[in-house]
């Protein structure tokens, strides 16, 4: 399946298989460590594990995209752009704004084979200088923004639709919480299981999105109770709008459906390079291509089965449950689609616990978050047992704290809002870290996605952002999902980012000046094979004694002494300068 995938994205990518055959046959641990001292160690050995196989990254893309939003959103995106024709165009062109950002992210693992954590490690490559500067901001942003609420939401209400309950805000909160605090006992306990079970679901997912497809084909060839099935493609270009505001709100509905391959990025180095050798350079793309194809033939299966036009922008988040309801008329066969929803959604809040505490254990062992050989530490059961933990608490407040409707809303979209602007530094850090090599008499590893591409993406990152400051159509200052004014999230966030900026400067120059001291790194080893660095402060007048003992790492330098002597040294220096 590889050459296949190879030979269909050979045109496109620009793959120099003359160099990649070279460096298959001559791979080496240089290309792994040609990173910035600055970042955090390449663990040889993972100490989580290589538990991502061909299977468990399959469901992984899988779960990460296919939650909830292909069920929800497409009416609304029909409501948004007006008219059948203009919606297909709007998902074919979010798969191509997909792919390319899958292309970027594919560059960077040829890199950094060993690195897991997806944009936080990459983003550490990318930018050294300002010391400290993006490593602190990301990993600031990641522990209070590292929300996952919607799934546990969409689980609770869709479960206890299912079972015929009265689907009240604090019962779905209720459900939310067992599900959340499930998933993060299971991400903490045993990732390897976790992987399992994301697998068993994904299969499941797969069944049932095989069977509403197959039930689609049936609606079109008229086999069903639902009359003229073929109505709502006819004038498919009726209604279509040239609203900016509208089209830019169906446009980030699509991305946001498109959204959450990031996830299995995070795990780029628990996956054995010498069984999965093409993993993230072909196959990943391949799932993806099949993701657009399921929404293509789901889009057009809801179309179908969901009445005329008008029904269908009427149908808001009830789509699916529209389909259901005409096809086959019986209550048995929407708490059949509530169940299927409420599993997906399931399935795709273990795929966020799992790659979200990778990025965060990368902060961790980047040395800028406090006690840093806690987030680096796998005990006692070989996961990243403090940033699982972080992710359910934030999660858990953000799920509990803020009162239903407008400031649950607004939170949820502050957390959306701001990893876009890390998108924007990812794409311009992919052109840096080509630099970089260049300067370091280094080159592609195989894998190098076209210039246009980095630029068509960081072209519609930049338009979300700025849409998000366009008024709504009509003159009214009320956002579209709260009561107030319609860009306070955006403002909010951006407000957030500047906080951080502001907290590094007064934490990485402002009190150094003052207090007399340097920031340094200190490189340490724990017992399970972790590696990680700890900031710590030296005073000026012990700065050359420190820079002259140790090297740009962190390391101690000592003169022949094995690693595991060295080792040692690291860890017992760190312990006497912290």
């Amino acid at each position: 399946m590889s050459n296949i995938l190879k030979k269909i994205f050979h045109p496109i990518i620009g793959i120099d298989e003359d160099q990649e055959k070279i460096l298959v046959e001559n791979q080496t641990d240089t290309d792994d460590e040609a990173q910035n001292s600055i970042g955090a160690p390449v663990e040889t050995t993972n100490p989580l594990g290589y538990n991502l196989d061909y299977v468990s990254a399959f469901y992984m893309v899988i779960q990460g995209i296919i939650g909830t939003g292909i069920f929800l959103t497409p009416a609304s995106v029909l409501k948004s752009i007006g008219s059948v024709g203009a919606s297909y165009v709007l998902w074919v062109a979010g798969f191509f704004i997909a792919i390319f950002e899958i292309f970027v992210y594919i560059e960077f693992t040829t890199y950094f084979r060993k690195r897991s954590g997806g944009d936080v490690a990459y983003l550490e490559q990318a930018y050294p200088k300002p010391d400290f500067l993006i490593p602190t901001t990301y990993a600031a942003v990641s522990v209070i923004l590292s929300f996952s609420v919607s799934s546990a939401i969409a689980f609770g209400t869709y479960i206890l639709n299912a079972a015929g309950t009265e689907s009240t805000t604090w019962k779905q909160r209720g459900v939310g919480v067992a599900i959340l605090t499930f998933t993060a006992i299971l991400t903490a306990v045993h990732s390897k299981l976790s992987l399992k079970l994301a697998n068993i679901l994904g299969f499941v997912k797969m069944v049932s999105i095989v069977f509403i497809i197959i039930t689609g084909f049936v609606v079109l060839g008229g086999g069903t109770r639902v009359k003229d099935p073929h109505s709502v493609f006819k004038n498919a270009w009726e209604g279509s709008t040239s609203d900016g505001n509208a089209i830019a709100n169906a446009i980030i509905k699509v991305s946001f459906s498109y959204g959450g391959t990031q996830y299995v990025f995070g795990l780029v180095g628990e996956s054995n390079p010498k069984k999965t050798k093409n993993l993230f350079r072909f196959f990943i793309p391949g799932v993806v291509v099949l993701v657009f194809i399921i929404y293509i033939l789901l889009i057009t299966t809801f179309y179908a089965g969901g009445g005329s036009v008008k029904e269908l922008k009427a149908s808001g988040n009830l789509v699916a449950a529209l389909f259901f309801k005409n096809v086959f008329g019986t209550s048995a066969g929407t708490k059949a689609l509530n169940v299927f929803v409420a599993l997906s959604a399931f399935g795709h809040l273990l795929a966020v616990f799992v790659g979200h505490s990778r990025a965060l254990r990368e902060c961790g062992r980047q040395g800028v978050l406090p006690f840093s050989k806690y987030w680096t530490s796998t005990k006692p059961f070989g996961t990243p047992v403090l940033a699982v933990f972080i992710t359910w608490i934030i999660n858990l407040i953000v799920l509990l704290a803020p009162p239903a409707g407008d400031a649950y809303n607004f939170v949820v979209d502050v957390g959306s809002y701001s990893g876009y602007f890390f998108k924007i530094l990812l794409a311009v850090g992919l052109l840096l870290v080509r630099r970089q090599r260049k300067q370091q008499g280094l080159g592609y590893n195989g894998w190098k996605t076209p210039l246009p591409f980095i630029i068509l993406t960081l072209f519609f990152y930049v338009f979300v952002i700025a849409m998000s400051f366009v008024p709504p159509k009509g003159g009214s200052l009320k956002g579209s999902d709260v009561s107030f004014f319609y860009a306070t999230y955006a403002i909010t966030t951006i407000g957030i980012l500047l906080v951080c900026v502001l907290y590094y400067f007064v934490w990485a120059k402002l009190l150094p000046k003052v207090g007399g001291y340097q920031h340094r790194l200190v490189y340490y080893d724990l017992n399970q094979g972790e590696r990680g660095h700890t900031v710590i402060k030296v005073k000026n007048e012990d700065l050359a004694k420190f820079d002259a003992e140790h090297d740009s790492t962190g390391r101690f330098i000592g003169e022949d002494i094995d690693e595991s002597v060295e080792n040692v040294a690291y860890v017992v220096e760190s312990d006497k300068k912290s």
